[in-house]
């Protein structure tokens, strides 16, 4: 009974520090898979290897996670970063449940109830901490969207992987080293001592990595605004020569009308007039509205999705009647948020024959309305799905735009996001109340 428990929650830490630290959710079969193996392999190589066993369980998880993950380097650094949370911790409470009875670590796990109390506890300490651990990772930090790098996640999965072998290799062959349990426990501390440093040190890495890809962000941005700012002088040119021509103009086409020159009328109007006005195209006009925008972040990305947009054949159609002066949400996330919703807007209306997009701004009951709306074809996915992690209608390793506006937005009170799909026709809705920051 004690040696089935004991595997039992064994297996189960294992399990948790798996499937609740990984980027992306597995279906309920392949959890199934990871616990069944997880106990199998507890079960049956820990009765002859004792915590040798270890290296084979640890192996196996890695190359089904692997498998599952597609070797996904952030995947498998996640599920080594959770396999030291829980064996750290188990030295650590081990010691201080040692403390407390007055029982050195021999005699606890010799103890059959005491064994079999400390590890139902800690398992269910396990599976309700990594799932919190998970959530803060994931959802919060967003860890994922940040840690790209893949020489990056190389070095942290090795450094991880090194730090994992030392664990195993204390506990597992300790004893057979001559070590006693006073030896052992020391080692766990000194781990747990290195486990909060590569914390600290991972930490780091994404704090630095965050602040470069905001500083990257913030850097298009700039590029933007210069485009649109060299758009907008280019427009003014236009109008000030027309300005300066156009009386010129008038004196000389009513100098052919009074003179009943129709043909000397159409000559000119067509030399010397259309000329003038191809100067104030069709872009020229409708950017113009984005003056309206007072945000410089958002207005700047506009105008280069907008001017990108007309260029690549793209009918579109910008309202903005009223000032939006007041986006109550933070500028750059904001327009990561619009930044999706008009790339994806721009590359499902290029698949379709009408090839429309629709962009609107305004306030209504002091709320800032947010529109997108663009010709798609049928949808592959239920709507409900496209927020998800990996759930895409552009094929296989996409689908990580609306997930990470879903978790841009989870960051903030009353905001409404609605998505619908009529054929042909893909909307985006995003509602800002006041109370939003």
């Amino acid at each position: 009974m004690t040696y089935f428990v004991y595997t039992l929650t064994g297996g189960l830490c294992n399990y948790f520090s798996c499937s609740n630290l990984l980027p992306k959710k597995l279906s309920v079969f392949n959890r199934l898979l990871l616990f069944l193996y997880a106990f199998g392999s507890l079960y049956f190589f820990n009765r002859y290897y004792g915590q040798a066993s270890t290296f084979i369980t640890l192996s196996g998880m890695l190359i089904i996670v692997s498998l599952f993950t597609k070797l996904d380097y952030l995947s498998l650094g996640c599920y080594l970063f959770g396999y030291l949370y829980i064996i750290a911790f188990n030295y650590l409470f081990m010691y201080i449940a040692g403390e407390i009875l007055k029982m050195d670590m021999e005699c606890m796990l010799k103890h059959d109830v005491l064994n079999i109390i400390f590890s139902t506890l800690y398992c269910v300490y396990c599976g309700i901490t990594t799932k919190l651990i998970g959530w803060f990772v994931h959802k919060k930090l967003n860890i994922s969207q940040y840690l790209t790098n893949k020489h990056m996640l190389k070095a942290i999965l090795t450094d991880l992987s090194l730090l994992v072998f030392f664990f195993v290799f204390n506990f597992s062959y300790g004893e057979r080293l001559g070590y006693n349990f006073g030896v052992i426990a020391l080692n766990g501390v000194i781990f747990l001592l290195l486990f909060s440093i590569t914390v600290y040190l991972m930490y780091s890495i994404y704090k630095v990595t965050m602040g470069e890809q905001a500083y990257k962000y913030r850097m298009a941005q700039y590029e933007n605004l210069q485009i649109y700012t060299e758009r907008l002088e280019n427009s003014y040119g236009s109008m000030r020569k027309f300005k300066h021509d156009y009386l010129n103009i008038l004196s000389t086409m009513g100098g052919f009308m009074e003179e009943n020159d129709m043909n000397g009328l159409i000559e000119y109007y067509e030399k010397r007039v259309l000329p003038i006005s191809h100067a104030f195209s069709e872009s020229d006009t409708k950017l113009g509205g984005l003056s309206k925008v007072k945000n410089t972040a958002l207005k700047s990305l506009l105008s280069s999705k907008f001017i990108y947009t007309m260029e690549i054949g793209i009918n579109l159609k910008i309202e903005l009647t009223e000032l939006i002066d007041d986006v109550v949400m933070d500028s750059l996330d904001l327009s990561r948020i619009i930044g999706i919703f008009l790339d994806n807007a721009i590359e499902a209306a290029m698949n379709t024959v009408q090839k429309e997009l629709y962009y609107c701004m305004f306030y209504k009951d002091e709320e800032l309305h947010i529109i997108v709306r663009n010709t798609s074809l049928p949808l592959s996915h239920a709507i409900s799905q496209l927020s998800s992690h990996g759930i895409s209608t552009k094929g296989e390793d996409r689908g990580v735009g609306l997930y990470n506006v879903s978790l841009i937005l989870s960051d903030y009170n009353d905001v409404i996001w609605d998505t619908t799909y009529e054929e042909p026709y893909f909307t985006q809705k995003l509602i800002l109340r006041k109370g939003t920051k």
